[in-house]
């Protein structure tokens, strides 16, 4: 079994004067956020960071102070749950837990689909709120690759906003 955790990135700020969205960077709420998540998934041996480009995403990331591999997903900015199952999908079976930072409504949405099965009313309140800085656990039965084509099942471990 696999763990999986998505990550709605920090609180942000707003765009600088001349940037667009993604150039929005962390406040110092978002910064202190992404810290204390840090601390909560220090010691769950996280193996591997998929993250989106935005500025925001990236520094939450940063600030968490986590030691394990990042990689840049273009597609998680404004892409689908397909395509974060397929990156997800990608990470190798020796990797147990996987981190996936992006956005809303994405985020959310991901959470909410694999969570469903295990805990509909979880599923539903997940889709109702999920503020900045928002992590669920997700426990993935069976190989990550069962991911990209819809079939593999999550049992919610929780959900903590923080």
């Amino acid at each position: 079994m696999h763990t999986l955790f998505l990550l709605r990135h920090a609180q942000p700020g707003s765009a600088p004067a001349g940037g667009g969205d993604a150039q929005r960077p962390l406040t110092a709420l978002g910064r202190r956020q992404a810290a204390e998540v840090g601390q909560r998934l220090t010691l769950r041996e996280v193996g591997l960071a998929l993250c989106s480009p935005a500025l925001r995403t990236r520094q939450t990331f940063e600030a968490s102070g986590l030691d394990c591999r990042l990689e840049l997903i273009t597609g998680f900015y404004g892409g689908s749950t397909d395509t974060m199952r397929a990156a997800i999908a990608e990470a190798g079976e020796e990797i147990g837990s996987v981190l996936v930072i992006g956005h809303a409504p994405t985020i959310p949405a991901l959470a909410s689909e694999l969570a469903y099965a295990s805990d509909p009313a979880g599923a539903e309140e997940i889709g109702r709120w999920y503020p900045p800085a928002t992590l669920t656990e997700i426990a993935i039965e069976g190989p990550w690759a069962r991911l990209a084509d819809g079939s593999a099942t999550g049992l919610l471990r929780g959900v903590q906003r923080i």
